[in-house]
């Protein structure tokens, strides 16, 4: 089966470029290089950034690891000493990120592999690649990489359309990207699309938006004509509770299994980068049997259907078991999605109060809470920045365990211990930084108003239910949907006394 690039089962197709042969085969590199700018063709250059996959080791990820992969147009072998590899931010092209030095041959209609970095470890492992280096690490919604025909560091590149540029052998700029050649290509829009950039044929026009096309099948292959190895067909996804798939323990004994699951969604999250919903099973929750040992609800990782529910819907998913860094989910595609029509008992909240160790979280992990006992502020820091308050339960904010004895000593021990108990995040529903970009830096803050101060040492008083969440390494109260300035009225899950005199 023929994919992007001419890879087939039986073979390579040819893809001669005889006059960018020629011109190699003829003339020394210092020559080419010397060449007047006018006089450069980059659409003739013997060797082609071929494919970009810039998700590595995501959510979804097929592979562990990002890579670029070069290949020869010609029917002659090509040195790549002298050459690199260098990838610059969408906004930040004169100042590479990252400079690769190439050094080896590209065999005659072939291929080059370059590893990079990785953002996570999901997948598997590349084909072995030619050469791996983490200054390859380029971002996956914009940005440029850039091959050059210099193993330092590429300078004074111009923004917009280059391919004039006679240091320049072939530059792929993608998403937002202010250089490109003509136009950017099309990026995968982040880093949970499992996408590649792949070029069709090796045909280079000097036009990245028309060379270079979204692809699901990645496929990575070296010099040695090592490619992917054949994906095995997942296996069919076993019927199960959302307590069979949390577990008893802090990871899903059906990690990496597909699996079907019922629920009733409880918090949805289709704005503020959560990117999906919470679900759990019907008729759970409110009084807590002693025996209780795993949490009924999770985590619905699924931008394609988080816009097609809401609070209340019944639903079927099929979808990927993973801990995501911590946290037990579903990844469910666009088909993964039913909407049940038939009648299902509502979730209650359980009354709990906090749990004072991980393992007592654990059991509710995902679940809609009504939290029980009081709740003061502990910390505010955060709250300008990502919309987050600490809060202690009880009646007093957390004291700095330092304040109580030295590093080390019983005294100090015991703090950090009790700390560890009492301590909570109060949390917005979202992961926007407010003090990132100008746009984010305009948005009110939620919870924080000029008449609602959150002071530490301020009671808490919960309004709503929560969803306990567990994410960036804390345990968090998440409001039911994003809260913003506009639904706080509503959304807004605590309150806050003034203890200003």
């Amino acid at each position: 089966m023929t994919s992007k690039s001419g890879k087939t089962a039986t073979g390579r197709s040819v893809l001669g470029a005889a006059v960018a042969a020629g011109l190699f085969a003829a003339t020394p590199l210092a020559a080419l290089l010397a060449l007047p700018a006018s006089a450069a063709e980059p659409a003739d250059t013997a060797v082609v950034i071929n494919e970009a996959y810039v998700n590595g080791g995501s959510r979804n990820a097929p592979y562990t690891h990002k890579f670029v992969e070069l290949f020869n147009t010609t029917d002659s072998p090509v040195t790549l000493d002298g050459m690199s590899l260098q990838y610059r931010s969408a906004t930040g092209i004169k100042n590479p990120n990252g400079v690769v030095p190439l050094r080896g041959t590209i065999p005659a209609n072939g291929y080059f592999l370059v590893e990079g970095g990785s953002n996570a470890d999901n997948g598997v492992a590349l084909p072995e690649p030619d050469i791996s280096s983490g200054a390859l690490n380029p971002a996956g919604a914009s940005g440029t990489i850039v091959l050059a025909d210099q193993p330092g560091t590429l300078d004074g590149l111009a923004t917009g359309s280059v391919t004039d540029d006679t240091r320049v052998l072939d530059l792929l700029g993608y998403g937002s990207s202010n250089t490109f050649e003509t136009a950017a290509a099309r990026s995968p829009g982040g880093t949970a699309n499992p996408l590649s950039m792949n070029r069709t044929g090796g045909v280079d026009t000097n036009d990245n938006s028309a060379d270079f096309t979204l692809s699901d099948q990645v496929t990575p292959t070296n010099s040695g004509g090592t490619g992917a190895e054949p994906q095995p067909e997942p296996e069919p996804a076993e019927e199960r509770t959302i307590a069979e798939i949390q577990g008893t323990s802090d990871v899903s004994p059906l990690a990496g299994k597909n699996v079907t699951t019922r629920g009733i969604v409880t918090a949805v999250y289709p704005e503020g980068g959560f990117n999906g919903y919470y679900i759990q099973t019907p008729g759970t929750g409110g009084d807590i049997a002693e025996g209780h040992a795993a949490s009924h609800g999770i985590f619905v990782f699924s931008s394609a259907t988080v816009d097609e529910v809401a609070l209340g819907d019944h639903v079927e998913v099929t979808g990927g078991v993973s801990e995501y860094y911590g946290l037990t989910e579903l990844t469910v595609e666009e088909d993964g999605l039913v909407l049940l029509d038939e009648p299902a008992e509502q979730v209650k909240p359980a009354a709990i109060e906090w749990p004072a160790s991980d393992g007592e979280r654990e059991k509710f992990e995902g679940m809609l809470l009504d939290p029980q006992g009081s709740f003061t502020v502990t910390d505010n820091y955060s709250l300008n920045q990502y919309g987050e308050i600490g809060l202690a339960a009880g009646d007093q904010p957390l004291v700095q365990p330092t304040a109580v004895g030295a590093y080390g000593s019983d005294e100090f021990w015991a703090e950090t211990e009790k700390n560890a108990a009492h301590s909570v995040t109060l949390d917005d529903g979202a992961s926007t930084n407010y003090l990132g970009s100008d746009a984010n830096k305009d948005i009110p803050l939620p919870y924080l108003t000029p008449e609602t101060p959150v002071r530490v040492g301020s009671p808490a008083s919960f309004d709503t239910n929560v969803v306990l969440d567990y994410r960036f390494g804390l345990w968090r109260f998440q409001p039911l949907t994003q809260l913003t300035a506009a639904n706080s009225e509503t959304v807004q899950p605590a309150s806050f006394s003034n203890t200003r005199t």
